[in-house]
């Protein structure tokens, strides 16, 4: 089984990746320290690295058994998605502790009230494939796993619902 977990920086991705790594038998692969590892990183621009999809793409083809922990995960072949969602101004919060650049916590706040890798990951996946988790991320992740349901699916739309007024008020 090949899983993505994508999601706005500051969702939660790697902590919720290596439980359920450890719960589900699965090989952890943080896309950051991956492309490190197999000479995929292209730049270094700002907070950001610039990575060769394609290799690791070829790379993780010839995997199995693994969660892929990224806030672009869902651009890869897997068998199932799940976009980790998390209240804005949490992640406002957790970016600022980072030390993230002010124009990056705005940038990664937005795209979280936008959905953005929701709306990203529908271009890579059927909506059938794709999982939107909000709350209790291990519990519902290990639940779909095992009971993948259309009904909990992007098929049956989104649940999540951040474009709001309050939210907008902490991007500006």
């Amino acid at each position: 089984m090949k899983i993505a977990l994508s999601g706005t920086p500051g969702t939660g991705k790697t902590t919720v990746a290596r439980v359920i790594s450890q719960k589900l038998e699965l090989t952890h692969i943080d896309i950051s320290a991956f492309a490190e590892e197999i000479g995929a990183v292209l730049a270094q621009e700002a907070d950001t690295v610039v990575v060769d999809q394609d290799r690791i793409q070829e790379e993780l083809l010839c995997m199995d058994d693994i969660i892929i922990d990224s806030h672009f995960a869902h651009v890869f072949a897997v068998d199932i998605v799940f976009v980790l969602r998390c209240e804005p101004k949490i992640v406002l919060n957790r970016l600022q502790k980072r030390g993230y650049s002010k124009e990056k916590v705005t940038e990664n706040v937005m795209a979280e009230i936008l959905d953005y890798c929701v709306l990203d990951a529908l271009d890579y996946h059927a909506p059938e494939k794709i999982f939107e988790i909000h709350e209790n991320p291990v519990q519902e992740i290990l639940e779909i796993v095992k009971n993948p349901t259309r009904e909990r699916s992007l098929a049956y739309g989104s649940r999540t619902h951040f474009l709001t007024e309050e939210n907008l008020l902490l991007v500006t």
